[in-house]
């Protein structure tokens, strides 16, 4: 597999002979001037038209094999045009208030209402802990168009958790949608097993506390390069028009569907269990397995867990301390160990706080029926890059100890648009069955809460009882509450595999150099489609200024050096013992 920096010194390469990305994102920008007269607002007869004719096209066929280089490029931004009937629209929005309350209720002004929106349900009715709902926002039909084609009755619906919620009642637009090209197809035979390019479903992510909008995008290929299955991932434009033409939503990462082409795609056999982690049985804690922390994404119908209960029980089988050599050799019949420890060490010293070991969601996992073993693969990037849990942008906290979650020059008296609790210095961040006395060490307000943490949050629920954390380099801060890091990190073994995997990625696919030319890159290809007159705008952004986005790329090179001296640093002192 050809690294992305490579990849970007051959389009660098092109471009240095005249062949410029810039003029292949301007052909791609005329080619789509015509898309919004293809689609209309209103899913009529003209946009429903028949589409029989063009199933045997390669861009919506099902027997199409999936098109990286058209859906997923690496040189240039696309563009996307989503058209929804103002009724539908106002579906989606409702639907929002019902589930997170009030648009903007949480924001200090400066953003547009939202059209069609009634206003007249109870805010926050039906949100689950802290504001987050468990139940997925209600898919609409829309219509989508794309380099002058159309695709009809497409499944649309927004995405996301925390960053879902928070979006919203800060009034702003810019919201993660997932797309499923045949999700209304019984109700329209005509888009049968619909596909983009041989793509079923897409997810495009908003760029939540990013302001380099550059993390979803790029840290995907990190793992990829460190021989992690992950998915593809490029830049789109995003229009959207719900009934008065046209609007520039701001620029997203289009993210590819673990459950669809990156199994088919990445693995031989695709026939196997998926799931999407989340809750308290997925830290693998011993006692605390559930089927309900296993969400299944495939093979939905055979109510069997045997998989991942078997690595439960292996994990925590006795003989990890009697028996070390027949624990090992045991738990790689269950879990691909090797890959473990491959995610583990990029993860680490990519720093990656919103994932297992801070947080027990954001993975999922694979059964792969080659071997019966199960492969970890990572999920939700836009917390990475970045040393503190919750800034997205910047390596430092204030330092009165609120918890800042904008990135640098953010307001640090506001958590997510709502007031930090005075003397805020203490996130809860060890998931069950944790010490829920203590939080690192320092013991957790009385009351229970956790100051910094979304409102209402107890320590024991959800997600592994807050807001996460990154690791260090020794993983001597992860307790046994996550033993899938706990029990290899003490087994000596495994530990020397890990250490060998930090100086890996340091030195191949998050190697400095590399790396700074590939943050360069990106940024002046994003640049013109983020700030300036045909930038985002205000109601349709998460960043802040101009200046922020410039700020992200020094603080993103810097992260990249900093983590190298620290990775070789610490193997030095380690080999010196």
């Amino acid at each position: 597999m050809q690294p992305i920096a490579s990849i970007i010194r051959d389009i660098i390469g092109r471009r240095r002979a005249g062949i410029a990305p810039v003029a292949i994102i301007a052909a791609v920008l005329i080619a789509c001037c015509g898309c919004t007269a293809a689609v209309n607002a209103g899913n009529d007869s003209k946009a429903a038209r028949d589409i029989s004719d063009i199933q045997a096209d390669p861009s919506h066929s099902s027997s199409a094999e999936p098109d990286y280089s058209v859906v997923f490029p690496g040189d240039r931004v696309n563009v996307m045009t989503i058209a929804i009937t103002q009724e539908n629209w106002r579906k989606m929005l409702d639907n929002m208030t019902e589930l997170h309350g009030e648009f903007g209720g949480g924001a200090t002004g400066g953003m547009p209402a939202a059209p069609g929106a009634r206003g007249n349900m109870q805010p926050g009715a039906g949100r689950g802990m802290g504001g987050i709902s468990d139940i997925d926002p209600v898919y609409v039909p829309a219509n989508v168009s794309f380099e002058d084609k159309v695709w009809t009755d497409v499944g649309i619906r927004f995405k996301g958790q925390m960053s879902l919620g928070s979006t919203w009642r800060e009034g702003s637009y810019k919201i993660s949608f997932k797309l499923n090209f045949d999700k209304f197809e019984d109700e329209n035979p005509a888009i049968k097993n619909q596909r983009f390019y041989g793509f079923d479903e897409l997810n495009l992510q908003s760029g939540y506390t990013d302001d380099s909008l550059m993390r979803d995008m790029i840290v995907p290929s990190i793992f990829r390069e460190s021989g992690v299955p992950a998915p593809h991932t490029a830049f789109y434009r995003v229009y959207l028009d719900y009934g008065e033409g046209p609007v520039y939503f701001g620029l997203y990462t289009m993210i590819e569907s673990v459950e669809d082409t990156v199994i088919e795609t990445q693995f031989e056999n695709d026939s196997g269990n998926v799931y999407k982690p989340e809750g308290v049985g997925a830290t693998f804690a011993r006692g605390t397995f559930d089927t309900a922390s296993f969400e299944k994404k495939t093979n939905k119908g055979d109510g069997n867990w045997t998989d991942v209960e078997t690595l439960y029980t292996v994990l925590n089988s006795e003989t990890r301390t009697t028996d070390p050599e027949a624990w090992r050799a045991e738990l790689e019949t269950i879990l691909d160990v090797d890959e473990f420890l491959r995610w583990l060490a990029t993860n680490t010293v990519i720093q990656n706080w919103d994932t297992y070991g801070g947080n027990s969601r954001n993975f999922y996992l694979y059964t792969d029926p080659a071997d019966g073993r199960i492969v970890w693969i990572p999920w939700d990037n836009n917390f990475a890059l970045n040393g503190n849990m919750g800034t997205g942008n910047r390596g430092d906290l204030p330092t009165d100890g609120a918890l800042q979650m904008n990135g640098p020059g953010a307001d640090p008296a506001r958590e997510f648009g709502r007031p930090i609790p005075a003397g805020a210095d203490a996130l809860q961040m060890n998931g069950p069955p944790a010490d829920l006395t203590r939080e690192f060490g320092r013991p957790i307000p009385a009351d229970g809460a956790a100051p910094g943490n979304r409102t209402g949050m107890n320590p024991a629920a959800g997600f592994g009882g807050g807001m996460g954390r990154t690791l260090s380099l020794d993983l001597g801060d992860v307790g046994e509450n996550w033993p899938l890091i706990r029990y290899l990190a003490d087994d000596p073994v495994y530990y020397t595999q890990y250490q060998e995997y930090l100086e890996m990625v340091v030195t191949t696919s998050f190697e400095p150099t590399d790396m700074e030319e590939t943050y360069r890159y990106y940024h002046a290809l994003i640049e013109p489609y983020v700030t300036g007159p045909d930038g985002e705008q205000a109601g349709y952004t998460h960043l802040r200024s101009a200046e922020a986005f410039e700020a992200s790329l020094d603080a993103l090179i810097e992260h990249v050096y900093d983590r190298h001296d620290a990775v070789m640093d610490y193997l030095s002192t380690e080999r010196a013992l």
